[in-house]
């Protein structure tokens, strides 16, 4: 078992929060263009698919990924 210090895990958990959010990101990328392209989607909002998330949601879901590990239960 590794013996990460509380640094360390919360850089775990924003690095795995960063790629759910990446893949996240790229799969709504991925929906929107072939909807676009099947005519099902405007050209707005294809680009609301692309704009990329913000700091602060990727700090939320690194909280929400990080709570399990500080919450006692």
């Amino acid at each position: 078992m590794s013996n990460k210090n509380p640094f360390e895990i919360r850089s775990d958990m924003l690095q795995l929060a960063k790629e759910y959010m990446d893949q996240q990101t790229k799969m709504n990328v991925d929906f929107a263009t072939k909807m676009f392209e099947a005519g099902e989607k405007s050209a707005e909002e294809l680009k609301t698919a692309m704009t990329p998330y913000t700091m602060d949601e990727l700090m939320e879901k690194a909280k929400e990924m990080y709570s399990f590990v500080s919450e006692k239960k």
